[in-house]
This record gives structure tokens, sequence and C-alpha cells, in this order.
């Protein structure tokens, strides 16, 4: 998990510019054609979701807890839909970001959320094993000694 949320934090990233670029080209054919969709901004606030969201999923891609998860999946999406709302036809390619930011923030929340459940089973169950078998090894059965000598001081 550790690594994969770092290599996804580094490809989102290396994408936002890329967003960037083909947002501003949708722009200027928008502008030229005399068009009045906003696919172009819809653009830049995608390529500066995925930038955050890189960052975040870098600077949290250590930790077990649900709170960087949590913050980009909102983060892509809410500006996803945001975006989505706003996509036109001159940058049809906005749409495919979309859903990869929809996949990628849902799905990392999702897979944590499971890995974070199950351990937390897993230690609660390993919790009460090991109090059962302190019990078992404390409180045993007497032995064939202990049974004589307490026959004995009758």
């Amino acid at each position: 998990m550790k690594v994969a949320k770092l290599v996804v934090g580094i490809i989102l990233i290396v994408l936002s510019p890329f967003i960037v670029f083909q947002s501003i080209a949708a722009l200027f054919v928008s502008a030229v054609s005399k068009s009045s969709q906003a696919s172009g901004p819809a653009g830049v606030l995608m390529a500066f979701s995925f930038l955050v969201s890189g960052i975040v999923y870098i600077a949290t891609h250590n930790s077990d807890k649900l709170g960087g998860d949590i913050a980009n999946a909102i983060i892509l999406v809410l500006f996803g839909a945001i975006a989505m709302l706003s996509a036109g036809g001159v940058f049809g390619d906005l749409i495919i970001w979309i859903w990869i930011g929809f996949i990628v923030g849902l799905g990392f929340l999702i897979w944590h959320y499971i890995i974070h459940r199950s351990a937390t089973k897993n230690s609660v169950q390993q919790q009460n094993y090991n109090q059962n078998n302190y019990y078992q090894q404390n409180q045993s059965a007497p032995t064939r000694m202990q049974t004589r000598s307490a026959r004995h001081h009758r």
C-alpha cells in the first residue's frame, strides 16, 4: 500500500502539467471558435486536484490512518464533479481525467478502509487469543502432586 500510494502520488503530480497544457489548448480552441464551453478552466481545476492529491499521497504514504485517503477522495470526487458539470466537447479528454480521479480517490479509500478494518479485526482476535492462553497457562488442572498434598492436609 505504501509503495502504491507513493507511485500514484508521483504519477498524479506528473500528469497535472500535462492536463494543464491540454486545458490551455482547449481554452485557445474555444476562444478561436468563439465557443461558450468552459472545458479549459474545468481542466485546470482537475489538474490542480491531481497536483494536490499527489502531494497528499506522497506526504501520507507511510501513515496507517485514513485521513489522507479521505481528504484525497473528497478532493478528487468534488473537483471531478465540478469539472464534469462544466465539461464540453472541446476538451474530450477531460472526462477521462475525471474518471481516473474518481477511480484513484475512491479506490484508495476503499482499499485502505478494508485493510484497516481487517488489521483491527486481526489485532482484536490476537489480543483475545493471548488473553485466553494466559488464563489457560495460569489456571491449569492440578497435577498429581497437588492433589496428593491436598488429600494429605485434610
